[in-house]
């Protein structure tokens, strides 16, 4: 007897051709096609003593604070989830809509089709059971801060010695039929392989990761990018080099690039597809335990001037409103998932892959068997480097508005949470 039950929709929310796209500031031009559509994609856990869980992932760069609260009211009041019960995160593809320059009709239809997909999860749910693996050697995405780099002091080229996750780790939702239900996947790395000059509409690499699985197992693949605040694609233009470093050359042509987040996303979905098929142990009997906690993160004194530059009022702009009106710190979110010895753990923002090392080792010494994390998870606060990073300088540094002890903060606080939902 299956006392888990689970249920996956999806729905298209990709913007109207034309939309302004997301990710690179100086993009300014419209969108003039759709490579694949943006989805919003939901799984919905449920145990036999009520308790539930929505992982909800959209296909956009990131969603605000007060955009997510006002979506899990919604579900709250129109399906019964608690916000402690839903998570809401989303890929971080560069060619998304931006935001902040839709109509607010596309806002209004984004928000609906997120509260529909989670209601439709819910209308899909039947008897399962789940189980979970890793792939423990990917290579698909590349530490971009090299200190090395012929790029001047934003250091954006290929780092092989620097850290990166290469785990991708997997769970799959089968029906009591055994029919494939779900497939998740984890892994952190930027989607940006299609480069600042595409215009078009797309998921980047997840479209194939995702494509990949979902046509083999012939089931919905839901694709949660990990802590990859400076994690790149490992592409093919950035090559270990003698001294001095080369010119690097990226192609003027877009087919080229297309190429590339291709070979990417496969990478990424053999990896997972992989892990995916050497589950043998099923469990149809799983506790479920949820928690979200609000906190303060202190906002750093010295604000770069760029930063300053690029700071304008606007109301999905949550973080630079307080910072504007004079605040000392924003308020943020952890949220952390229980399913048995697995976690996820959501995180805001653009975070250092650094912070998702120390706490997948830190929750191995409290039972944690396997952990997901969840980057852009609830909010963005930008990014999160490491305090070593805002003393080295280079891109993230300059776009980031907290302090540098955030990061650890962060990563204790979710730590705190899991401990507490062992007790």
């Amino acid at each position: 007897m299956s006392n888990l039950k689970a249920g996956v929709a999806k729905a298209v929310i990709t913007p109207p051709i034309g939309t302004r796209l997301s990710g690179y500031a100086h993009r300014v031009q419209p969108s003039i096609g759709v490579l694949d559509d943006l989805y919003v994609r939901a799984l919905v856990l449920e145990s036999d003593d009520d308790k539930a869980i929505a992982i909800v992932v959209c296909d956009l760069l990131w969603l605000n604070r007060g955009l997510v609260k006002e979506i899990k009211r919604s579900i709250e009041r129109e399906i019964g989830l608690h916000e402690d019960e839903v998570m809401i995160s989303c890929i971080h593809t560069h060619y998304g809509p931006d935001l902040t320059q839709v109509s607010n009709a596309y806002l209004e239809i984004l928000k609906d089709k997120i509260v529909g997909t989670v209601h439709s999860a819910i209308n899909n749910m039947e008897p399962a059971c789940i189980g979970f693996a890793k792939d423990t050697q990917c290579y698909a995405g590349a530490n971009r801060r090299n200190p090395r780099s012929p790029y001047g002091p934003y250091f954006l080229y290929s780092w092989p010695e620097g850290p990166i996750d290469p785990e991708v780790t997997v769970m799959l939702v089968k029906s009591l039929e055994n029919r494939n239900l779900c497939a998740l996947v984890n892994y952190a790395c930027h989607p940006v392989t299609l480069g600042p000059d595409e215009l078009r509409i797309s998921k980047d690499y997840p479209n194939y990761t995702i494509g990949l699985i979902e046509g083999i197992l012939k089931t919905t693949a839901i694709f949660v990018n990990g802590c990859c605040g400076n994690i790149n694609p490992n592409w093919i233009w950035d090559k270990p080099y003698e001294e001095p470093p080369p010119e690097r050359v990226f192609p003027k042509e877009l087919k080229p690039r297309v190429e590339e987040t291709k070979r990417i996303g496969l990478i990424v979905g053999a990896s997972a597809l992989k892990a995916l098929m050497s589950i043998t142990k099923f469990r149809s009997s799983i506790q479920l335990s949820s928690s979200l906690k609000s906190i303060k993160l202190p906002i750093r004194s010295d604000i770069p001037e760029r930063l300053k530059k690029w700071m304008k009022p606007h109301p999905l702009r949550d973080h630079v409103n307080e910072i504007i009106s004079g605040a000392k710190s924003i308020t943020t979110e952890v949220q952390v998932f229980r399913m048995g010895d697995v976690a996820l753990v959501g995180l805001p923002g653009e975070i250092f892959v650094e912070y998702q090392l120390e706490l997948k080792k830190r929750v191995s010494k409290i039972g944690i068997s396997t952990l997901f994390v969840s980057e852009l998870a609830n909010d963005t606060i930008y990014y999160v480097p490491t305090p070593k990073a805002y003393v080295e300088g280079g891109y993230e540094p300059t776009m980031a508005i907290v302090a540098p002890n955030a990061g650890s903060i962060l990563i204790s606080t979710a730590f705190n949470m899991l401990q507490e939902t062992i007790k």
